[in-house]
């Protein structure tokens, strides 16, 4: 079979053939606000429930009037070479208090009354990547049972069907829920109302009940399942809806706002389906056929030393399919779960961390045909920037905006670390909390966004006023050190030196990060103000300190200093690459040989000492070897990620579960195809040995460009580069 039949043929679906025993093999669906996580159980099926703004807390104040107070004290222990007292000075009196948490709705049951797991046969459950589809087909006692589900953006609701080819089931239908909803049944359906704790810890702060306090000025919210269609006997009776005798029941789920019900199910379902595909149907990847055995037993194959290219094109597609599914326009932007998050106190709060997760989300957005799912990602910046301008004046007495490393659902902007009822941060906080460089990273998408579509009106409209924004904070931020200018206090994100005591400690100035962010916003603020024909007297000032702007330096063995001197560090191997920003995911250092190599060098030392050993990492990781042109190295972080890195249903293994990895993944297998960056143009600039023979169409490139060839024993034998505006 050739490569174009093999193409032609190849089902993208994740397969499985029994039930999810697990979480992390649940298989989700998702239209942005909504998610939902298929178990797929036979007598029971259960499906995890959320909706995107349902978050603890409520609008009140976070930011530290007393932070300004301590900022000169803390930059003149710096300059002594008094680190360690510095950063006790910060957690003391410079931060606020931590976010709040992103919750789960809860579950969906579904319990049948007359089936045995025991008598299972043909059982098959499976997510349809064409259709953003998930199955679930059995057969008990010679009777096939069918169930379907999809979260629709245009319906604005998660849609379920069951079936069965005789009229035999008996099915209880309930919600359960840690948010203390009230259900009560209604004709057709159940009706919950509930409200959002005021307040929840995260959970490495406190768990349990004292982490909670429920209040009445939480969020509150309501919704529906609606029974739209059924042929059997419906009742309803102490928060359950009971249908028996039945061969077909459609549910329909709606949270806030009702579904859009024009028409029958045949006519949700290819709404739904045209909707999706317009966005997935952009691009397409070939890298060899798709093999029919189920996906966590190809995953455990792959691990045992097993070739299997197209599951390398399935993950690709997978998590072009996350993206869809977790950040519609209208929604908030994909969070540290996309939006799938099952605890009550999940991971980190499930909120948005800006030092690397939230903007690694987006990474494939603009290259892999995503573009559409911008808009979220887009409008939560935009309010971040908006709130930001308080922290700023109030924290440090600058102009400008400022954000930090977490934000939540109520777009704050302080440094965290405080805990609830507390005066203080808690140890060690200070490597991650002090980090005034969010925003700074957060609005290079924007430019980004300009780059691949040349939409002028949106420069001129969304990026110039945020850069601008930020960098007169960074104007203001930035003082004085031996004739150049610095930040202080500065922290390279969650790693940490040893000081002049010998202790762990993150505090110092001029990180490499700090440096780099800095430049370029500066430099894209001022092609910006070039592009658009803008003049103003602030850009002087931008000049200034550009100009003077302490250098990026070269240590002992030819690496990236991380931070302004040749500290010790405390782990050698750290997760974080923040140093190596400047090679990727900026271009400032795009055809700098000296730079390149000191990335190298940096990067062999992070992996010769344990680096790259959260799923996230190991992304940041394959880019950066695509970057440099190094398609084995590229391939062999490809396939940690994935043997190493991942779940049985795909999804990314920080651990837990944590989507950056998804996302930062597919960024880099594009970057492994295609670059365009710094002004170049390369076709296949870090292909391994792995991928000799594929295809790719709908790649997009800078000038608002998109991308298709064929290759074939590691040579482009076809391609094409055309203008999306004609």
């Amino acid at each position: 079979m050739t490569m174009e039949r093999e193409r032609a043929t190849q089902k993208l679906e994740l397969y499985y053939n029994q039930p999810a025993t697990v979480w992390e093999e649940t298989l989700p669906i998702g239209n942005g606000r909504l998610g939902g996580m298929i178990w797929g159980g036979v007598s029971r099926e259960r499906i995890g429930l959320n909706e995107e703004s349902l978050i603890s807390g409520y609008e009140r104040e976070k930011d530290n009037p007393h932070a300004f107070e301590s900022l000169g004290k803390v930059r003149k222990l710096v300059f002594a070479g008094e680190n360690g007292a510095a950063e006790r000075l910060i957690q003391e009196h410079m931060l606020g208090e931590y976010n709040e948490s992103y919750l789960p709705l809860g579950n969906l049951n579904l319990v049948y009354g007359n089936l045995s797991p025991d008598k299972v046969k043909h059982y098959e459950r499976r997510l349809h990547l064409e259709e953003a589809v998930a199955t679930v087909d059995f057969d008990v006692e010679g009777i096939h049972y069918h169930r379907e589900a999809f979260a629709s953006y245009p319906g604005n609701a998660i849609f379920l069907l069951l079936e069965a080819d005789r009229p035999v089931m008996e099915v209880d239908i309930s919600l359960e829920s840690e948010l203390r909803c009230q259900v009560t049944e209604e004709k057709g359906g159940l009706r919950f109302t509930g409200r959002c704790p005021e307040h929840l810890d995260p959970s490495y702060v406190r768990k349990g009940e004292e982490a909670v306090v429920w209040g009445y000025r939480g969020k509150s919210f309501q919704g529906r399942i609606r029974m739209v269609d059924t042929d059997g006997i419906l009742q309803t009776g102490q928060g359950v809806l009971r249908v028996g005798k039945a061969s077909r029941i459609i549910l329909v789920l709606e949270v806030y706002t009702p579904a859009n019900l024009e028409g029958e199910y045949a006519a949700w379902k290819a709404e739904h389906i045209r909707d999706y595909q317009q966005i997935y149907r952009k691009v397409e990847l070939y890298l060899g056929p798709q093999k029919e055995d189920p996906t966590d037993i190809r995953l455990q194959k792959l691990r045992e030393g097993e070739e299997d290219n197209g599951l390398f094109a399935l993950y690709f597609q997978f998590g072009r399919y996350l993206m869809i599914a977790s950040s519609r326009e209208g929604s908030l932007p994909a969070n540290l779960q996309g939006i799938w998050s099952w605890k009550f106190q999940a991971p980190w709060s499930c909120n948005w961390t800006t030092n690397i997760n939230l903007e690694m989300n987006y990474w494939p957005a603009l290259s892999c045909g995503l573009e559409a799912c911008m808009e979220p990602y887009f409008r939560f910046v935009k309010k971040l920037a908006e709130k930001g301008k308080k922290t700023a004046r109030v924290h440090y007495h600058c102009r400008g905006t400022v954000h930090h490393h977490n934000a939540d659902g109520w777009y704050a902007t302080n440094p965290v670390g405080i805990g609830y009822g507390e005066e203080t941060g808690r140890d060690g906080c200070v490597c991650w909390s002090m980090w005034p460089m969010g925003m700074a990273w957060l609005v290079q998408e924007f430019y980004n966004y300009y780059q691949y579509t040349g939409d002028q009106e949106f420069l001129r409209r969304e990026a110039y006023p945020l850069l601008r924004d930020t960098a007169l904070f960074l104007v203001d931020w930035l003082v004085p050190y031996e004739g150049k200018y610095v930040t202080c206090p500065s922290t390279s994100p969650e790693n940490k030196f040893y000081d002049a005591e010998g202790n762990p400690c993150a505090v110092t100035m001029a990180s490499a990060m700090d440096l780099e962010l800095t430049q370029e916003v500066f430099g894209r603020y001022l092609s910006t103000c070039q592009i658009l024909g803008i003049q103003e007297p602030f850009m002087e000032e931008v000049k200034e300190r550009l100009g003077k702007l302490w250098p990026v330096q070269i240590g002992s063995y030819g690496q990236i200093l991380e931070w302004f001197q040749e500290y010790e560090e405390v782990e050698p191997g750290h997760r974080h690459l923040s140093h190596l920003y400047g090679l990727y995911p900026s271009d400032l250092w795009a055809g700098d040989p000296a730079m390149e190599e000191a990335v190298r060098i940096s990067l062999k030392h992070r992996l010769e000492n344990g680096g790259g050993y959260t799923g996230w990492s190991c992304a940041w990781i394959i880019n950066l070897m695509a970057v440099l042109g190094d398609g084995e190295g590229a391939w062999e972080y490809l396939h940690t990620l994935l043997t190493r890195s991942t779940y049985p249903n795909l999804w990314d293994a920080h651990e837990p579960f944590q989507i950056d990895g998804n996302f930062g993944g597919i960024a880099g297998m594009a970057n492994m195809l295609v670059q365009d960056r710094g002004g170049e143009l390369k076709l296949l600039p870090a292909l391994p040995g792995q991928f000799s023979e594929g295809y790719v169409r709908g790649l997009r490139l800078t000038g608002n460009r998109e991308l298709s060839m064929t290759w074939e024993k590691g040579v482009v034998v076809e391609s094409e580069i055309r203008r999306l505006d004609g």
